[in-house]
């Protein structure tokens, strides 16, 4: 990242705009290529004023909040890039850009669901 990155309306990026850190926590890098496409997603979606930062922040938050209750109760936690990916559906249907039915056909597409998964 140089600080100049910019947006596909040659805005310059403000969730870009400054130099990101480098993590060495290995669990905050992506492992698959999917974690790095749900992360995109969520940035450009913010970029292009889709959803609202804060609001993404807030939906993301609930998530580490049900893994962190997960492992409070003896649970294995999802992962942080199944919490991003679960509040990324949610804040894309709470804002209409797509619906429950619409996501659970794309993961059955996929082949990543059964015939009788059900989404919460």
């Amino acid at each position: 990242m140089t600080g100049t990155e910019t947006c596909a309306n040659g805005a310059v990026s403000p969730l870009l705009s400054e130099r990101l850190p480098i993590a060495d926590d290995p669990a905050l890098k992506f492992a698959e290529p999917w974690e790095a496409k749900a992360f995109a997603i969520i940035v450009k979606l913010a970029e292009d004023g889709v959803i609202a930062w804060p609001d993404w922040v807030a939906c993301f938050s609930r998530e580490v909040a049900k893994a962190t209750a997960a492992e409070a109760r003896g649970e294995t936690p999802k992962s942080y890039y199944a919490q991003w990916l679960d509040a990324a559906e949610t804040i894309l249907v709470e804002k209409g850009v797509t619906s429950r039915e619409q996501l659970l056909a794309r993961r059955f597409a996929a082949g990543s669901v059964g015939s009788g998964h059900t989404m919460a």
